[in-house]
């Protein structure tokens, strides 16, 4: 008993941890992220990535973030934590560099209790982290340096329930509230003049957004298992509450000269809604118990009116996303007693992803292929599976993004992924201490 207290405050104390240091990263360096809300960076936790975001999969052990109806299968308390590690290069016709990133990507504890299920927790859903530069000559042979930059980002603190209403239906829903700060700046300077002139953006994002799921588990026999989910997001609005001000300052001791706050309400954009479309996702898998599972996603987003009146790039539109991915896992030995290598589920998988976003009428695509493996962290096995253990997850991704045509940018990158899954039972009353 006096174990699983200074576990329970273990847990909590990571908490609190990791949710400090979430609000202090950018996860992105790319500047693509100048569209929309920056980078979606949230795709599920490491499972579901290393599966090529496939998220059809449920079980008694692992929350899954991304089907709140899965939370129905849940039988043991959850702490999950996932962070990662990403390379980019990037390469245009004139134009070769590399940017490394590091950062949180969620954080959530699930419990479940006699009659459901719930999971609490936050996820840095978006990012925003570029820098980009420009160096025009003028009718008298100077040289003006144009810089733009931006960072910040979005995050995601939800509520989720979720619950079996038959043997082979569960039903769930999650509740997020938005929040984040996007900043930035645009500036000019003349090599033969000290003082630069800079305009300075920021926007402060929240808003109330909902999604409901289902999910249905059917056992074609003893082992085989069909599995299928649906989530639906319906169309709401984040409240960007904006500030901008110009200023001079001196490129020799960065003195500010003169300053300037700019009136936003005579032009109704102190206070702007941005729309965001309805989504949905659907997943199809078979699979064999405790064998080997393979599964199918399809997801759109409805992002094709989206526009942002208070940051708005001219060679930016946008049209409707859409993602398709496969994966599957596959297990030597579930219950191998002898051999610790035969218990590691071994993962694979494919994401396309059209994201919605037209930089100069070109597309932005991102191709993603993934491969992980689950360490088993310790525990024991029962017939009804209600013991569990807890697992190490580790992922590796290597994809693309964009194309390196004109004035656009090719991302080529890998990322390593981490994330831990730690099992307790809680709210169970023990028949033997």
């Amino acid at each position: 008993m006096q174990q699983t207290i200074i576990l329970i405050r273990l847990k909590l104390i990571l908490f609190l941890l990791f949710l400090k240091i979430s609000f202090a990263q950018n996860s992105t360096a790319s500047p693509y992220s100048l569209g929309g809300l920056g980078d979606i960076t949230f795709k599920g936790n490491v499972i579901n990535r290393m599966m090529g975001g496939v998220s059809v999969f449920s079980d008694s052990i692992h929350a899954n973030l991304n089907n709140p109806a899965s939370l129905g299968e849940l039988k043991l308390t959850t702490f999950s934590v996932g962070i990662h590690y990403k390379n980019t290069q990037l390469t245009s016709s004139d134009l070769r560099d590399d940017s490394r990133t590091g950062s949180l990507d969620y954080i959530a504890v699930s419990i479940p209790t006699k009659f459901f299920s719930f999971s609490f927790g936050v996820i840095p859903y978006s990012s925003v982290g570029y820098r980009l530069q420009a160096n025009n000559l003028t009718k008298q042979d100077e040289v003006v340096v144009s810089r733009y930059e931006g960072r910040g980002g979005t995050n995601k603190s939800f509520f989720t329930v979720g619950f079996k209403i038959l043997k082979f239906v569960s039903l769930g829903g999650t509740v997020n509230y938005n929040f984040g700060k996007i900043s930035t700046q645009a500036s000019s300077q003349n090599e033969n003049i000290d003082f630069g002139t800079f305009l300075s953006s920021e926007s402060s994002l929240s808003g109330l957004d909902y999604e409901l799921g289902t999910h249905f588990k059917f056992n074609l026999s003893k082992k085989y298992i069909i599995e299928s989910f649906l989530t639906f997001k319906p169309e709401n609005n984040l409240n960007s509450r904006n500030k901008r001000v110009y200023f001079t300052r001196s490129l020799q001791n960065q003195n500010i000269g003169d300053f300037k706050e700019v009136d936003l309400t005579s032009s109704n954009l102190d206070l702007v809604k941005l729309r965001i479309g309805q989504s949905y996702k659907y997943g199809l898998s078979i699979s064999k118990d405790k064998k080997w599972f393979l599964g199918s996603q399809y997801s759109f987003a409805q992002s094709e009116n989206f526009k942002n009146d208070f940051l708005n790039q001219g060679n930016i539109s946008y049209e409707n996303a859409n993602s398709i991915s496969f994966g599957g896992f596959i297990i030597p030995d579930f219950s191998s007693i002898t051999d610790y290598w035969k218990r590691i589920v071994y993962r694979v998988g494919f994401r396309s992803e059209n994201t919605g976003i037209k930089i100069d009428n070109s597309l932005l695509k991102e191709r993603v292929y993934s491969i992980g493996a689950s360490f088993p962290m310790g525990g024991y096995y029962s017939a009804n599976n209600v013991s569990g253990f807890s697992n190490l997850n580790v992922g590796f991704e290597l994809g693309t993004r964009g194309i390196n045509s004109g004035s656009l940018i090719k991302e080529n990158f890998w990322a390593l992924r981490i994330g831990l899954s730690l099992n307790d039972l809680w709210f169970i009353k023990r028949k033997y201490n």
